[in-house]
């Protein structure tokens, strides 16, 4: 052991040799308040955890209960009887279908697409509900901007006996 410790180590057995000592009342005290202070704040921190938790919890029951199911779009399927009604279907010169018969959507007549008169003449029809990019109207000559080219719109196709489309119609 050197010099330092060893001073250190008897001004320590004379410290002992004096006998228990207490601190002063204004020291305890503060010792006192402090751990209690810490006490509880250790109560506030659990029971906020505590409801913290239970709150996340519901949330998540919750989000879980009230979870709507995704809306299952089908196709509307439609069947012609007659080709006379398809060729009507088909006519430009056809008028706006009332918004009574289709609910709140207004539907336009049917528009032929390209290279749909050299397909063999329609014995039935289908039609089918589809959702086309804003981009598909261009082939139809309809100016779109670029911004909204990747938006989709609602249209009704009109597929001949033989799955080919022949003509489309847009519902606003």
């Amino acid at each position: 052991m050197n010099d330092n410790e060893l001073k250190l180590l008897e001004g320590l057995r004379g410290l002992a040799a004096e006998g228990p000592r207490q601190a002063p009342a204004l020291v305890e005290e503060r010792l006192v308040g402090e751990l209690r202070r810490r006490s509880r704040a250790r109560r506030r921190n659990r029971w906020l955890a505590l409801g913290m938790s239970g709150a996340i919890a519901a949330a998540l029951v919750v989000t879980l209960w009230i979870r709507t199911e995704p809306v299952d779009q089908k196709p509307a399927l439609a069947r012609s009887q007659t080709s006379s009604a398809v060729r009507t279907a088909l006519s430009p010169a056809a008028s706006i279908a009332p918004a009574s018969e289709r609910g709140a959507e207004v539907a336009i007549n049917f528009y032929p697409l390209p290279d749909a008169d050299e397909l063999p003449p329609m014995e039935s029809a289908t039609i089918v509900r589809v959702q086309l990019p804003m981009s598909s109207l261009r082939l139809m000559g309809v100016p779109v901007s670029e911004d909204r080219a990747a938006e989709f719109i609602q249209a009704d196709m009109l597929l001949g006996q033989d799955g080919l489309a022949r003509g489309v119609r847009f519902v606003q």
